[in-house]
């Protein structure tokens, strides 16, 4: 029945073209990396690295689970900042475009008339500000074609239209801005609204030196970091629709991705990988489904828990395996194993049906793992780490 009942939790409906390229939920981060969750073929490859020098924690409780929490005061370099990577110079977004994430101004913190950058890249001018030129509103640098209202390539939400520090001041705020090629239009939303709107732009370009970041703008010594919290930061490169903007507002989003957890070296390193298919863990999503692949004819265990950070609610992953039996030698464990399935990939990569109703909590997640032995010399294999976090 534990086994049902976790399938029966584990699935949910999926937009299958979402495309969406990074998604922070910044959940479960008992180590400096930050799963990326964006599900979907043109995914970035790759988690965000945290790096801090605050004085206070990096993480907080957010909107939905964790946030990335603020930095900055006045007068200081305090930085909390998520290092993604993602280099536009090399990989650059154009036409369709989709920016969101929810934002609160960090306990204690006064952010006064600085400029005060929530993202973006070091080099070539890239980058999401409140002050300055923005005054108590947004403007995010060098991300149009052409066609913007503050500069060539600009888009502003004037402070007379949204006084965004006021509202992220009195309680989370959720921000998105969407480029949209088909309707030639570049839009801001505050909490699920149509706020502002610009015609006749031809789509979106992002292709300056990274690397991206969240919670800052630049690794400079002198730069410091954002006063506010930041939760559900998504980049997608599609442009959402004001339906799915507004239930993106209250509401998490679905994702999945592999993690490390920065372990020295695991047990037979990319024998076995795990994988989702059918769509990312939305609610209703019938289709979901977990897949192990091995490059040898393999039995293998699936282990699926809720704690990336605990095994058995008490001893800190990740965790070496070899004492616990010669065959989990140098064998890192990533996950608690609240339920463990077997099963066989003999010929390719198995399939592990996930059905998940549309009664799913969204914002739960499950953390999964495989250990793989080879069918014939029963060498072990360990894969990385699994993050499945139900949404929308």
């Amino acid at each position: 029945m534990r086994l049902l009942s976790l399938a029966a939790f584990a699935c949910v409906t999926s937009f299958l073209t979402a495309q969406d390229f990074i998604h922070y939920k910044f959940d479960a981060n008992c180590t400096g990396e930050v799963i990326n969750l964006a599900n979907g073929p043109q995914a970035f490859p790759g988690n965000g690295t945290l790096q801090s020098n605050s004085t206070i924690s990096a993480f907080d409780v957010g909107l939905f689970g964790g946030c990335l929490a603020g930095g900055s005061n006045v007068a200081t370099t305090y930085y909390n900042r998520v290092v993604s990577g993602w280099n536009p110079s090399t990989q650059p977004i154009t036409g369709d475009l989709t920016i969101a994430w929810s934002m609160r101004l960090r306990a204690g913190a006064n952010i006064g008339t600085s400029l005060n950058y929530l993202l973006g890249a070091p080099s070539g001018g890239h980058r999401l500000f409140t002050n300055g030129v923005a005054s108590t509103g947004l403007m995010q640098r060098e991300v149009l074609a052409s066609g913007g209202n503050s500069g060539v390539r600009d888009f502003l939400l004037p402070a007379a239209t949204m006084n965004v520090q006021a509202l992220a001041a009195a309680g989370w705020t959720h921000i998105a801005l969407v480029v949209d090629t088909a309707t030639l239009t570049a839009t801001w939303y505050v909490n699920g609204a149509n706020v502002f709107q610009l015609a006749n732009v031809p789509g979106a370009l992002i292709n300056l030196n990274g690397p991206y970041m969240v919670g800052a703008y630049s690794a400079a010594a002198t730069a410091a970091g954002s006063a506010y919290d930041i939760d559900e930061f998504l980049i997608s490169l599609r442009a959402y629709s004001a339906a799915e903007i507004l239930v993106m507002s209250t509401t998490p989003r679905a994702g999945d991705g592999d993690y490390l957890s920065a372990i020295p070296a695991q047990c037979g390193s990319g024998n076995v990988t795990l994988a989702s298919s059918g769509g990312a863990p939305s609610a209703g999503n019938l289709a979901y489904s977990l897949d192990v692949t091995a490059t040898t004819p393999s039995l293998y265990v699936m282990m699926l828990g809720f704690d990336r950070c605990l095994f058995g609610g008490a001893i800190p992953l990740p965790l070496d395996g070899t004492p616990f039996s010669p065959l989990l030698n140098g064998c890192w464990i990533l996950a608690d194993p609240a339920v463990t399935i077997g099963g066989a990939a003999l010929a390719g990569t198995a399939p592990n049906a996930l059905p998940i109703p549309a009664t799913a909590p969204y914002g739960a997640a499950i953390y999964s793992q495989v250990l793989a032995l080879d069918a014939v010399t029963l060498a072990s294999s360990m894969s990385a780490g699994f993050a499945s976090s139900v949404g929308f």
